[in-house]
């Protein structure tokens, strides 16, 4: 057995253990990102068996022999490739979906996750060092695919430790990076083995090719670098923090998929595919209306002004139910306190009813606003300009004084 077929052994033997390994944390922790890892690693053991496998044949295989394993090994290479991809494609559906799960035995998996690292660093630079001892092209690529794997488990390190510190969409955006390398891996596996199937060659002939090496083409990795950060930052974007006063709510394609997001670093799907709105529902918001101009129940006029003091109780009802809420209050406001200043006497608003309209003024507006279903819930609402109107505020004041005057002299009379 030469030096590369004990290598690549080795590397299969660190692979089977690493597979075990994440999927047993990933059972135990509930990981999402932890299980891709896995997946991905499971893709980098069958690209290690079929470069120990060209070694062999190329070896010790005649070449009608390896023709013929080179043919049932490339059909097997597709039907895997295309397994994997489908693997790929139920991690990023389970990745964005809306419910979360709640990660246990954190510093456990992360440990696991740590040493993941150690394993792929040490397993990808023993590739590289014994392919560039033994010239082989097929173990140094390998080994750089080795090192992918390790950025990977960084990533998912990552997302776990962000786990820790009760970021808990780390581990999902974790999981999405080392989907977008499973995905990778699938097609290169794919690609690599469709053309060496139609061009006929042997597993040991075209098995130097089956990774690519960065420097081996230089324009194509600069492209596929380029593509790769336009992809990472365009996920990325999803990104969004949701303060302590707020609700998020994000919706998919209009549709509301999480209802009530909790403070804190979430992810959800890039723009336009996903939406995220953050209502400030613990702010306490003020809106004056008027002054008007209002008819009592005893055909006066009185100038009005209120204040509203309202808050945010339904965050759906109040971003989808109304488009102008401002407005909506507004109006709503006018028409209340129209309607019961309206019933009462002039009298009894500017003497001794303020309290009394202040309060039904407010229970009227409430009553309305659940009826369009604002999600609005009105706090306070005071009367802080209660006036006759300027032209006839003086013949107002001679009667008040009037007013006064006899019950100044009713007063003096019963004195005596």
């Amino acid at each position: 057995m030469e030096r590369r077929e004990r290598t690549v052994l080795v590397a299969i033997g660190a692979n089977v253990i690493l597979i075990l390994l994440r999927f047993i944390l990933a059972g135990v922790s509930g990981s999402l990102g932890l299980r891709a890892n896995a997946w991905h690693s499971l893709a980098d053991i069958f690209v290690s068996g079929m470069v120990y496998l060209g070694l062999v044949i190329g070896r010790n295989g005649s070449l009608k022999f390896s023709k013929i394993a080179t043919s049932l090994e490339r059909v097997i290479a597709l039907f895997v490739s295309v397994f994997i991809f489908y693997m790929g494609v139920e991690l990023f559906s389970e990745a964005i979906k809306g419910e979360g799960v709640e990660l246990k035995y954190l510093p456990v998996a992360a440990i696991g996750a740590f040493l993941g690292i150690v394993i792929c660093y040490f397993m990808a630079r023993y590739k590289i060092y014994v392919g560039r001892e033994t010239k082989s092209p097929s173990m140094v690529a390998d080994g750089y695919h080795s090192k992918m794997d390790m950025y990977c488990s960084l990533a998912v390190l990552v997302g776990l430790v962000g786990s820790l510190f009760g970021m808990a969409s780390l581990d999902k955006i974790a999981a999405m990076v080392v989907v977008v390398f499973i995905f990778l891996a699938a097609y290169e596996i794919f690609t690599s083995n469709l053309k060496a199937l139609l061009s006929k060659k042997t597993l040991s002939e075209s098995v130097d090719h089956l990774h690519l090496e960065p420097s081996s083409k230089p324009r194509a990795m600069i492209v596929i670098s380029i593509v790769s950060l336009f992809i990472a930052g365009y996920l990325f974007s999803g990104v969004y923090y949701v303060a302590w006063d707020e609700q998020g709510i994000v919706r998919r394609f209009g549709k509301v998929t999480q209802k009530n997001v909790l403070p804190g670093l979430h992810y959800r799907l890039p723009y336009p595919i996903e939406k995220i709105d953050l209502i400030k529902v613990e702010n306490i918001r003020r809106l004056e209306v008027g002054p008007n101009i209002l008819l009592t129940g005893d055909t006066n006029l009185i100038n009005v002004k209120i204040t509203v003091h309202y808050k945010i109780s339904d965050a759906i009802q109040y971003l989808l139910g109304i488009k102008k809420p401002i407005k909506l209050i507004s109006d709503i406001a006018s028409s209340s306190i129209r309607q019961v200043v309206g019933e009462r006497g002039i009298d009894y608003i500017l003497t001794t009813g303020k309290s009394e309209v202040e309060g039904a003024t407010k229970q009227l507006l409430q009553e309305v606003l659940n009826e369009n279903n604002s999600g609005i819930k009105i706090v306070n609402l005071q009367l802080m300009k209660m006036v006759p109107p300027e032209d006839v505020i003086g013949a107002f004041q001679d009667v008040a004084s009037a007013r006064e005057d006899k019950i100044t002299y009713i007063n003096e009379a019963q004195s005596y």
